[in-house]
C-alpha cells in the first residue's frame, strides 16, 4: 500500500509534466525594449522644463474655470461612462473564462409518467430521481489558462482606451474652451473698433459740415463701419457653437453651461511656459495609445498560443450520482443507486488545415499589431516633436505681434489726431484702423494658437494619466509664465477715443 507521502510525489511529478507539456504565448518584444530601439535620447526642440509635474495639466493654464469644466467633463461625459462599462463588460468575460478552468457541479432532478409499451405489455409507468453531476476540462495543454490570459490583456486594453479617451476628452474640452474664449476676445475688438470707426465717422461728418471734409470722406468711414457691423453676428453664432459644444462633452444641454461663467466674456488664458521634463522614451510609456496598441500585440500573442493548442488532445471527466425510484402497474417499487464516471479524450486527426490555418492566421494578427505598436511609436515621437515646436513658435508670434499692436495703436491716434488738425488725410486714418484691427485678430489668433499647443503638446506627452486611469483633481492656481508676461498678452491696446 502506498503511503500518503508517495501519493504526494506522484501528483506533483504528474503535475510538472503536464505544465511542461502546456502551450506558451508567442514570443514578442516587451514595451520598453520595442521603445528603446526607437526613441532618441533626447528632443530636438528645446522648451524649458518644468520643476512640477501634475496629473491634472491643465491647471498649468492658472484659469479655475478651466479646472472646472475639465473636471466637470470628465465626471460626466456620456462617452467616458460607457468606456467604463466596456472595461466591466471585460472583466467580466475574463471572469467567465476563469470559471471554465474550475470543475461544474449541477443538480439533476427528474419526474416521468408514461406508458411502456414494449412486450410484454407494462402498463404506465411512473419514475422519480434526483442526482448530481460533476463535469471538468482539464487543461492539460494550457489552452484555456491562454484565453484567459487573452481576456486579461483585453481588460487592460479596455482600461487604456479609458485613458485615452479621458486625455482626448480633456484636451478637446480645453481646446473648445480656448476657442471660446478666443471667440469672446474677438467679439470684445470687433466692439472696440465698431467704436473707432464710429467716432471716426461722426467726426468726417462734423468736418464736413464746416466744409473742411466731403461726402466721399464720409462715405468712406460708413462703408469701413458697415462692414466691421457685419461681422459680428458670425462671430456671435461662433461663441454659441463652443458653448453647445462644451455643453455634449459635459454631458449637458446647451442652457445648462451658464454656471461655469462661460457666457461671460474673458481673455484667452496663458500657458506657462515650461512643460514637464520627461525624455523620449518616458513620455512613450505614459502614452495612452501606445499602451493599448502594446496591449494589443499581448492580448494577440495568447491567441497564437490557444490556436496552437488546437492541435493537442483535449480531454473532459464526468461524475454522477443519485437515486431513481420507478414503478409499474402492477410491479413493486424499484430504487436503484445511479453512479457513472467516464474520461474522455479528442485528438485532431484530419481537419483539412484547419487548425494550421488557425494558428497561421493568429500569427499574422499579432505581427500586425506589432506593426501597429512600431507605428504609434513613430507618430507620437512626431506629435511631440511637433507640438513642441508649435508652442515655442507660437509664444514668439505673440511676443511680436504685441509689440506690432502697440505700434498699430500708436499709429491710429496720430493719424487721428492729425486728421483733425487737417495735417493729413482721411485715408491716412482708414489704413491705420484697418492696420489696427488686423494686427489685434493677428495677436487674438496667435494667443489662441499658443494655448492650443501646449495643449497639444501636453495631450502629446501622455497628460501624466496614471496605469488604473486615477486623475488627481485639485484647486487650480494661477501659474504665471515666465518667458512672457501675462500683461503683455492679455493686455489689450487702449482704444483711441478721438473727439
Amino acid at each position: 500500500m502506498k503511503s500518503p507521502f508517495t501519493k504526494s510525489l506522484a501528483i506533483a511529478l504528474v503535475s510538472l509534466v503536464l505544465a511542461a507539456c502546456a502551450v506558451q504565448p508567442a514570443e514578442h518584444a516587451k514595451l520598453t525594449d520595442t521603445i528603446s530601439t526607437l526613441a532618441p535620447p533626447r528632443w530636438d526642440v528645446d522648451v524649458a522644463p518644468s520643476r512640477l509635474e501634475t496629473e491634472a495639466w491643465w491647471r498649468q493654464f492658472g484659469d479655475p474655470t478651466l479646472h472646472q469644466l475639465v473636471t466637470e467633463v470628465l465626471e460626466q461625459n456620456l462617452d467616458v461612462k460607457a468606456a467604463v462599462e466596456r472595461v466591466k463588460q471585460a472583466e467580466a468575460v475574463s471572469a467567465e473564462q476563469r470559471a471554465a478552468l474550475l470543475p461544474h457541479l449541477d443538480l439533476n432532478a427528474l419526474a416521468a409518467y408514461y406508458r411502456q409499451n414494449i412486450p410484454p405489455p407494462l402498463g404506465y409507468v411512473r419514475e422519480a430521481g434526483i442526482g448530481v453531476t460533476a463535469s471538468w476540462t482539464p487543461d492539460v495543454f494550457g489552452g484555456q489558462r491562454l484565453a484567459v490570459l487573452a481576456t486579461r490583456a483585453q481588460i487592460e486594453r479596455s482600461q487604456d482606451a479609458l485613458d485615452e479617451l479621458k486625455l482626448a476628452l480633456a484636451a478637446n474640452a480645453a481646446s473648445a474652451y480656448i476657442d471660446l474664449r478666443w471667440a469672446q476676445a474677438e467679439q470684445k475688438i470687433l466692439q472696440d473698433n465698431i467704436s473707432i470707426r464710429e467716432r471716426a465717422l461722426h467726426l468726417t461728418r462734423a468736418r464736413r459740415a464746416y466744409g473742411l471734409s466731403n461726402n466721399l470722406d464720409v462715405a468712406r468711414a460708413q462703408n469701413q463701419l458697415s462692414d466691421l457691423q457685419a461681422r459680428i453676428p458670425r462671430i456671435g453664432s461662433t461663441i454659441q457653437h463652443q458653448l453647445s459644444l462644451i455643453a455634449v462633452y459635459s454631458g449637458r444641454t446647451p442652457q445648462s453651461v451658464d454656471h461655469l461663467t462661460l457666457a461671460n466674456a474673458a481673455p484667452v488664458p496663458v500657458p506657462a511656459s515650461d512643460v514637464p521634463a520627461v525624455l523620449p522614451s518616458e513620455a512613450l510609456l505614459r502614452r495612452p495609445d501606445v499602451r493599448v496598441a502594446y496591449d494589443g500585440v499581448e492580448q494577440r500573442a495568447a491567441q497564437v498560443g490557444v490556436s496552437r493548442a488546437r492541435r493537442y488532445p483535449q480531454f473532459n471527466l464526468q461524475l454522477s450520482d443519485g437515486l431513481l425510484a420507478a414503478s409499474w402497474v402492477g410491479l413493486p417499487m424499484v430504487t436503484d443507486n445511479l453512479f457513472s464516471a467516464a474520461l474522455t479524450a479528442t485528438s485532431p486527426i484530419f481537419h483539412a488545415g484547419e487548425i494550421r490555418a488557425g494558428i497561421e492566421g493568429s500569427e499574422s494578427q499579432m505581427r500586425e499589431s506589432e506593426l501597429n505598436l512600431r507605428q504609434t511609436l513613430l507618430n507620437a515621437l512626431k506629435e511631440v516633436e511637433d507640438t513642441r515646436s508649435d508652442l515655442v513658435s507660437s509664444a514668439d508670434a505673440v511676443s511680436q505681434l504685441g509689440t506690432s499692436c502697440a505700434a498699430s495703436e500708436q499709429a491710429l491716434r496720430l493719424s487721428t489726431e492729425l486728421y483733425k488738425g487737417g495735417a493729413a488725410d482721411f485715408l491716412d486714418v482708414l489704413e491705420a484702423q484697418q492696420s489696427y484691427l488686423r494686427d489685434q485678430d493677428a495677436l487674438n489668433q496667435a494667443k489662441r494658437e499658443h494655448a492650443l499647443a501646449a495643449i497639444a503638446l501636453y495631450r502629446s506627452l501622455g497628460g501624466g494619466w496614471s496605469k488604473d486611469g486615477g486623475i488627481e483633481v485639485a484647486s487650480a492656481t494661477l501659474t504665471p509664465s515666465n518667458a512672457i508676461s501675462n500683461a503683455s498678452l492679455n493686455a489689450s491696446p487702449d482704444v483711441p477715443k478721438p473727439n
